[in-house]
């Protein structure tokens, strides 16, 4: 009974948070704060994704190479606002990192 109920629950919410933006923006206008939250939601769904696979693939925790090219991405993304250089630089990064056997 209990795994009916997570299967419904599952599809309720994944109907509703895929429904709400799409009917938000066809209306027309859209609040300024809904707005924002609309433009960076793609961006915290790829990060919250990428963040775990990367700190814990597996099941077991990281501390290696692509903790540390993570560090240097979220650094140069922050600092120059773009989020093509800052996936460059990590990637750059980690294959450097893995090639000095870290």
């Amino acid at each position: 009974m209990t795994f009916w109920i997570a299967v419904v629950a599952g599809g309720v919410l994944t109907y509703l948070t895929r429904s709400i933006p799409l009917a938000m923006t066809l209306r027309g206008t859209a609040p300024a704060a809904a707005r924002r939250y609309l433009d960076a939601l793609p961006i915290a769904i790829i990060a919250a994704l990428a963040g775990a696979g990367t700190a814990v693939p597996d099941g077991g925790p990281t501390g290696g190479a692509e903790v540390g090219a993570v560090i240097v991405a979220v650094a140069i993304g922050a600092w120059r606002r773009n989020l093509l250089f800052a996936v460059i630089a990590g990637v750059v990064n980690v294959a450097a990192l893995r090639a000095l056997g870290l």
